[in-house]
């Protein structure tokens, strides 16, 4: 019961940030130029973990790339309801870079295609929480520390909203030929991450929610 009132909550707060967005970035009535998503609920990836996702991308017609808004939240739970961890970030005048972005998928085994990617300098926070997590099924990591104050970094986002995907390597392979054929997966989904540097791996990863797509107007 617990859980479920803070998950009531949430979405309560986040349903007076959408009616703000709303006002501030209302989307046209044939949605030529503006696209607004959202994707809430279950993380597709970490266990106990329920996420926000909000954005609004906007086509301008000129030579610049589309600009794009996004925030997003997210919260893991304990076994007893508990919140043990989280993070808030947001993305202001980030740019839609790509809208035929492919790559594989480590957690789903498959080579997603037609991805939007959107980039950009933003900013995080998280608790002040030292948590470990198994990330999208390959090794376990430390989740980002910034303790509870905002820090500056680069925010990703990847918007499958046509969730497509192709079996074998794209790169390779031409996706929808004979021998790499083009499926839906069951779900359309986001994914707002922060690029974090893990120099144990000397890598960055993109650190954030991973959701199902809830509502998408405009594409």
């Amino acid at each position: 019961m617990k859980k479920k009132s803070k998950v009531t909550k949430a979405l309560i707060a986040v349903s007076f940030l959408i009616g703000i967005i709303a006002i501030v970035s209302p989307v046209n009535a044939c949605y030529t130029n503006r696209v607004f998503f959202m994707a809430i609920g279950d993380d597709l990836d970490i266990p106990g973990a329920k996420n926000i996702i909000i954005g609004n991308i906007k086509f301008s017609g000129d030579s610049e790339p589309p600009s794009a808004n996004i925030f997003f939240y997210s919260k893991i739970y304990g076994e007893s309801g508990e919140t043990v961890y989280a993070m808030m970030g947001m993305l202001k005048d980030g740019y839609l870079i790509n809208t035929s972005y492919s790559f594989f998928c480590p957690l789903f085994k498959v080579w997603f295609i037609n991805v939007w990617l959107v980039q950009g300098m933003g900013k995080f926070r998280t608790s002040d929480t030292d948590i470990t997590v198994y990330f999208r099924d390959l090794f376990t990591i430390p989740m980002p520390n910034t303790e509870g104050k905002f820090v500056s970094k680069p925010i990703v986002m990847l918007l499958s909203h046509t969730a497509e995907y192709c079996e074998k390597n794209t790169t390779i392979y031409a996706p929808g030929s004979p021998e790499n054929p083009i499926f839906k997966w069951s779900v359309r989904w986001a994914l707002a991450a922060v690029a974090w540097y893990y120099p144990e791996i000397g890598e960055l990863l993109p650190i954030g929610p991973l959701s199902s797509l809830t509502i998408a107007k405009g594409i």
